[in-house]
């Protein structure tokens, strides 16, 4: 078509003679002739073209071209014509073609203009200007070449890039690990999806750019998301969203989002994070730094926190916020005799039962071992912490069954009641647990109220603990030893030992003031395997200065040392460290240490009877000792408690009960001894009724050790049946002695 065009042009022109010298039949074949060759060599070399071919396809253009204007007279002054050649072959070549064009242009207009100036070529434009003219517009269009060469190759470049980042980004985008999307910004609709997403989320593709980013939020989070989208967004955004997946499943995620072009839409590009587990790991944290490992209760942080705001919001109406602190009794033995697997079941058991008590409202806290606490909010009356108190006790009253065995436990309670906004959660703490400790103290299985009264008692507490705490290690503990003396010969049988505490500055302290505070803190163990190691030195010494007569030591245990792994083998080692003869140690133990656990009780009782040791239930028939647990027990000896000596002489009952345990004594090859005989009537009566041994004021009260020899030498020792066999060196008194 265009060649048709010039060829009227021509012709035209031709009338108004203004296409040269040539007859209008040369031009037309000229014209033919060029544009055949011109469209033949672009059909043979247009596509990815070799240089050799590339500058063979753009000289026969560009010689054409030159052929032509110059042809017709006009020459140099239509030079805009090897531009569109050039527009031509950038668009089917690309800017490979710019040198070859700019090359050729300027070698046809040369050989045009030298054409003119051998008279070969017709010009309407005078030489020389012809020339001139040629010269500047050679120049003009080799400029124009460069300039559209360097810029289409600029574009290719940048193009080429755009294709390579587009390739890369899609292949980024399919093969990333991480859920990805991209959406229209307008419809919300899905554009693309990678694989990532379809396996974390359970769609399938189709299922994917079928739906909308709306259809993967829970109901209620879309309006959220709908008001984040018609607000202004950033290039990118980031932010935390919950989606639910194809399963129905809602999992927490953090979404990165960024805005760009994708196939021609106004796009969101989107890649998500699974971060369910990490908050549930996060979540979990935050719980167990407030909460109880083992009883998933408060623990001491949130509970303190949770009375400081109860406190400030009684400020604004008139109900009252109290404070429980329950401490366990007995559990340290529990712990200690079965185990702690069985002390923490105990301790998840008995929170459970607290649990059950509380209102709605109420908080439970583990502050720590046994101790427990509970934060009571809006109180009508105080009254109703001493109601809640009293139900804590009789819930924990029934056995609890763990492992297979049925344990008692009771517990302590102390209440304090908020006065007002000068208290604090540390205060209210504090002072219920000066009220436990009274109630431990005037029994235990019971609550008492605080009272100001009882700070200077938890301060005194405080200062005997620590008092006791050094008194172990400066060697302040000290032995007196009790006489048990024979009612047949009245002769002395044994020597009980019962520590003291020789303060620097309280003088003696018997022990009714300090051993109950020992169990407590566990300082029993300690102090009990010092008693245990001093007797028995003494209890030797005493037997070397007497060869040929009998002295046995009585030792007493406590339920923590019962429930000691150790004690066997610190009773081992005392033994052959000071030389005394195993049968002539007794250990005693009361029958409520029993109590917690029977088996395991008598499991560590016939461990110490293997090693010839004596044993003694102490302060008989005061515990809950059947029969049948008796024939069970490897002991030697059983203790009347004081309480039934008191009446034996006044009373038929005391009289009748002693008789009876005499009676069963007798049965199983049992010795006797009564405790607390202060009267000579007693003695007598006691002597009817069979006993054996008795102990007490009436004979002696507990002797410092330097008085023990002045009393042995006035009442005397039963003569052994053989003599003693010394199992230490030479000089063993002395040794013994020191």
């Amino acid at each position: 078509m265009s060649v048709a065009l010039t060829g009227v042009a021509f012709a035209l022109l031709y009338r108004l003679e203004l296409v040269g010298d040539l007859p209008l039949v040369a031009l037309l074949i000229l014209l033919g002739v060029a544009s055949a060759a011109s469209e033949a060599a672009v059909r043979r070399w247009r596509d990815s073209p070799s240089p050799r071919q590339l500058h063979a396809l753009v000289a026969v253009q560009m010689v054409g071209t030159t052929v032509i204007i110059y042809a017709i007279g006009w020459g140099p002054t239509l030079a805009l014509g090897y531009l569109f050649i050039l527009a031509r072959d950038l668009e089917d070549v690309g800017s490979r073609a710019w040198r070859p064009a700019l090359l050729w242009t300027v070698l046809s207009m040369a050989g045009g203009q030298a054409a003119i100036a051998t008279g070969i070529a017709f010009t309407y434009v005078a030489t020389p200007y012809v020339h001139g003219l040629a010269i500047l517009a050679a120049l003009g269009v080799a400029f124009v070449i460069h300039v559209l060469g360097t810029k289409t190759a600029i574009q290719e470049a940048t193009d080429s890039e755009l294709r390579m980042s587009e390739a890369s980004f899609r292949q980024l985008f399919a093969d990333n690990p991480q859920p990805m999307w991209v959406y229209e910004a307008e419809t919300l609709a899905f554009l693309e999806v990678n694989e990532a997403a379809i396996r974390h989320y359970g769609y399938a593709r189709e299922e994917f750019l079928d739906r909308h980013i709306t259809d993967i939020r829970p109901v209620e989070d879309v309006p959220r998301l709908l008001a984040d989208v018609a607000g202004e967004r950033d290039a990118l955004q980031q932010g935390a969203w919950r989606h639910r997946l194809k399963d129905g499943r809602v999992i927490d995620v953090e979404v990165r989002s960024h805005q760009l072009s994708f196939d021609s839409h106004d796009a969101v590009l989107v890649a998500v994070q699974d971060v369910t587990h990490r908050n549930a790991l996060e979540s979990e944290l935050r719980h167990q730094a407030f909460h109880d490992s083992l009883t998933d209760l408060a623990n001491r942080a949130l509970f303190a926190d949770r009375v400081d705001h109860a406190i400030r919001r009684q400020e604004r109406d008139t109900t009252t916020v109290a404070v429980v602190v329950l401490d366990l009794d007995g559990f340290k033995t529990v712990n200690d005799s079965l185990g702690h697997t069985v002390g923490d079941e105990l301790l998840v058991a008995v929170a459970a039962r607290l649990e059950g008590c509380l209102r709605p409202g109420d908080t439970a806290a583990r502050l720590g071992g046994d101790e427990f606490a509970i934060l009571l909010e809006d109180l009508e009356e105080p009254e109703a912490a001493d109601r809640l108190a009293q139900r804590i006790i009789d819930v924990l009253a029934p056995p609890f069954s763990l492992s297979g065995k049925e344990i008692f436990v009771h517990a302590s309670l102390g209440i304090s009641l908020a006065e007002g906004e000068r208290e604090s959660a540390d205060e209210l703490l504090r002072n219920a647990d000066a009220a436990m400790y009274r109630a431990k103290g005037e029994g235990k299985g019971c609550y008492r109220l605080f009272d100001p009264a009882m700070h200077s008692a938890a301060m005194a507490r405080l200062e005997l603990e620590g008092d006791m705490r050094r008194a172990i290690d400066e060697g302040e503990f000290v032995l007196h030893y009790q006489p048990t003396v024979s009612l047949s010969t009245g002769k002395v049988m044994a020597l009980e030992a019962l520590v003291r505490w020789q303060h620097p500055t309280r003088g003696l302290i018997p022990p009714a003031e300090f051993i109950h505070l020992a169990e407590e803190n566990g300082l029993i163990v300690e102090i009990g395997r010092w008693v245990l190691r001093e007797a028995c030195r003494r209890a030797r010494y005493w037997q070397l200065a007497h060869r040929g007569y009998r002295l046995t030591i009585a030792v007493n245990l406590s339920a923590r040392q019962l429930g000691d792994p150790r004690l066997v083998d610190d009773v081992s080692r005392v033994l052959h460290e000071t030389g005394l003869e195993p049968s002539a140690l007794t250990l005693e133990i009361t029958e409520s240490v029993l109590i917690a656990d029977t088996e395991v009780a008598i499991s560590r009782l016939h461990a110490l009877k293997s090693l010839g040791v004596r044993l003694a239930i102490d302060d008989f028939g005061t515990g809950y000792s059947s029969l049948s647990s008796l024939r069970q027990l490897p002991v030697d000896t059983l203790k009347i408690d004081k309480a039934f000596i008191d009446g034996v002489t006044t009373g038929v009952e005391a009289a009748g009960l002693v008789q009876a345990i005499v009676r069963l004594a007798g049965t199983l090859e049992l010795r006797t001894i009564a405790e607390g005989v202060e009267r000579r009537d007693q003695v007598d009566r006691l002597e009817e009724l069979g006993c054996s041994e008795v102990q007490g004021y009436h004979f002696s009260r507990p002797l410092a050790p330097d008085d023990v020899e002045a009393f042995l030498k006035t009442r005397g020792l039963d003569r052994a049946e053989a003599p003693a066999t010394a199992r230490l060196p030479g000089d063993e008194l002395n040794a013994a002695r020191s």
